[in-house]
């Protein structure tokens, strides 16, 4: 069975980088598609950290617009704090989420906003004539569907729409192509979270939790070097310097990023379902000898296992312009500016896992409109991780709260696009800049 649909703007991807794109879209009067394949929409949000990026590296904000008005729907609902500043870390601050109010709250926001919301639809092929992309064509237990539009934006993370539109891409280092390992968070419940941070933290934040009458920590670095070799024997890779992070929202419940896969590749199944297997292994034995060695844990329950790995890198696609590791350090901001980036350079090896940050000189950069832009398909853009970017840039405004402004740039991209009877390739990045400035979508000063 074959089903059509005719849309302004269809999105592929529901996470940061898709959900505030099809909003935006739908918000300026587009009507909008968002294809999901997951059953739920957040994708990489759901995950289990907080969201990075809503202040620069001076504590200015430096987003805000729908993603700033996602995280104050959230604290209406004692699901979100503000971001929280952090004492010792490699960024300033960061902000805590509960994920189930997260999910809710997003999903609100999309059928408030009159999207279209396709779950459990997987994304197949383009067809394509004269550089622009006709219809997409996806799967679901439906059959066969076909979803025709004017404008495509693709937030899967791993630019699979443009991949699969003859896009020039690119992966990983430029000198062997490795990318950074893959991560599964686990959440534990009963966990004594002052004691474990007093004891084992470095850098820190601390603010009052819904529900709590005094400061607790939010986001923590634990140093675990003593235990990185018996880690190491249940599939565990900390690094020589033993250290992971750790985010908490509700009180005693700690969401954890320790368990970490080196030199796969998140575009072959095959490494993929290699790295969901082992993590998940690896989870449930990392639980288990959190309990039994560390005496934080000896009440703890393991409550919930990530529903998919996170992915750190994959495809990038080679656009009009690709931003480059040295612009985002020195502090560049391009008058074609569509999204500001305040989080620091953050590449975990791909060899070894280990993280080291670079700082920005002037504690945010701009990304450029021509990084969202394909070479050679004028009716699609590419949002969130997948953006024209090096592999040292990309490690910058991967993160969460950079993808969800790029992906509000996106929509209001194809606002314009719709507004001027043009495409993406005609339209003016200083005109896009000063439309999500007026709208206080990126906040210069």
């Amino acid at each position: 069975m074959k089903n059509n649909y005719n849309y302004d703007l269809v999105v592929v991807g529901s996470g940061p980088g898709g959900f505030t794109a099809a909003v935006a879209g739908a918000r300026k009067g587009l009507k909008t598609a968002l294809i999901e394949k997951n059953g739920f929409v957040g994708g990489t949000m759901q995950v289990g950290l907080n969201i990075h990026g809503f202040e620069d590296m001076n504590g200015n904000r430096v987003i805000g617009g729908i993603a700033w008005e996602l995280i104050q729907n959230c604290i209406n609902k004692n699901g979100a704090l503000p971001p929280v500043p952090l004492k010792g870390a490699h960024m300033f601050s960061t902000t805590p989420v509960d994920l189930e109010v997260l999910q809710t709250t997003a999903l609100e926001m999309l059928i408030k906003s009159e999207v279209d919301i396709h779950l459990h639809t997987y994304f197949l092929k383009t067809t394509i004539k004269d550089n622009k992309i006709k219809k997409i064509t996806c799967w679901n237990k439906g059959g066969e569907n076909n979803f025709y539009a004017k404008y495509f934006i693709d937030a899967t993370g791993d630019a699979d729409i443009a991949y699969r539109s003859n896009v020039p891409t690119n992966k990983g280092r430029r000198e062997d192509n490795l990318m950074q390992p893959m991560s599964l968070l686990v959440s534990l419940s009963s966990v004594d979270i002052d004691g474990l941070v007093d004891d084992l933290g470095l850098g820190y934040g601390k603010a009052i939790k819904p529900g709590c009458k005094k400061e607790g920590y939010t986001w923590f670095a634990l140093n675990f070097k003593k235990w990185k070799e018996k880690l190491s024997d249940i599939d565990i890779k900390i690094g020589k310097s033993g250290v992971f992070w750790g985010n908490s929202i509700r009180k005693g419940v700690a969401n954890l990023n320790a368990i970490k896969i080196l030199e796969k590749d998140g575009t072959n199944n095959i490494d993929l379902t290699n790295a969901e297997i082992r993590t998940r292994i690896a989870a449930t034995k990392f639980a288990d000898f959190l309990k039994k060695e560390i005496p934080y844990f000896k009440n703890s329950i393991l409550v919930r296992v990530a529903p998919f790995i996170g992915v750190r890198e994959t495809r990038r696609i080679i656009g009009k312009y690709v931003l480059e590791e040295n612009e985002a350090i020195k502090g560049a901001i391009p008058n074609d500016t569509v999204a500001l980036c305040g989080y620091p350079i953050d590449i975990h090896s791909p060899n070894d896992g280990i993280a080291e940050f670079s700082g920005l000189k002037k504690g945010r950069f701009g990304i450029p409109y021509r990084s969202l832009q394909p070479k050679n398909i004028d009716n699609l853009l590419v949002s969130g991780r997948a953006i024209s970017a090096s592999h040292g840039a990309a490690a910058a405004t991967r993160v969460m709260g950079t993808c969800l402004a790029i992906g509000e740039a996106c929509g209001y991209a194809a606002y314009l696009s719709k507004e001027n009877n043009t495409y993406f390739d005609k339209i003016n990045g200083e005109e896009l800049r000063n439309t999500l400035e007026n709208n206080n979508s990126i906040i210069l000063n």
